[in-house]
């Protein structure tokens, strides 16, 4: 959940490039930046802007598709109706096992098979043959924020308030790469990036370390 605002994050960046007059970095050209930060932080980390949803299944095919607004699949968690879970396996075992299994029809899906390659596609084993619905969690586009009003906006931004400082890192890493032509801002410039994946780095390991899943 977020409670830091754009406004906030932007000023922040302001604060830090010493721009008070905002003649050289204006809010508007701020704003270009924070969007392209978020879009980076959901790049790396899918899960920092995930939708848990209801999904409803295309009978008679074994492939799915997220929705409009998806990036990637995350999870399947379980059958609507029934509340039977259901687990993701490794497709060769499948492939092994079963060797028709996309032709495989049943009434009750029980696995499903994820490839990193074609991050908005997953398969479901066995294929549907009726438009079930799926408790499902994937990650999901940013919107892109436009603000007019600048003293009296409060959205918050697009990801957990965690986020934050990786954000204001990559939006300056922006800000010097265009003046990268003065040999210190090229250097700011580089020492923000690093600083933006190491903030990126740390919470991977953090929140895996602490994971009730594959935590201590």
């Amino acid at each position: 959940m977020s409670t830091r605002t754009v406004v906030e994050a932007l000023d922040r960046v302001n604060t830090l490039a010493v721009d008070p007059d905002k003649t050289r970095w204006p809010y508007e050209e701020l704003l270009g930046w924070y969007n392209d930060a978020v879009l980076a932080v959901v790049n790396l980390r899918p899960d920092a802007n995930s939708k848990n949803a209801s999904f409803t299944l295309v009978p008679n095919s074994s492939k799915q598709t997220l929705p409009s607004d998806g990036l990637r699949w995350l999870d399947i968690v379980h059958d609507v109706a029934t509340g039977n879970p259901i687990r993701r396996r490794d497709r060769r075992i499948l492939d092994d096992q079963v060797p028709n299994w996309h032709k495989t029809t049943g009434p009750v899906v029980k696995s499903w098979v994820f490839d990193e390659r074609d991050p908005k596609t997953a398969y479901v084993f066995p294929q549907p043959t009726t438009a079930d619905s799926l408790q499902i969690v994937y990650s999901v586009a940013p919107t892109s924020v436009e603000i007019t009003d600048f003293e009296n906006d409060a959205t918050t931004i697009g990801v957990d308030d965690s986020y934050f400082n990786a954000i204001v890192d990559y939006m300056l890493y922006r800000i010097y790469s265009k003046d990268a032509d003065y040999a210190a801002n090229g250097q700011r410039a580089s020492a923000h990036y690093n600083a933006f994946l190491q903030a990126m780095g740390n919470k991977t390991s953090v929140d895996m370390e602490v994971s009730p899943s594959g935590g201590r």
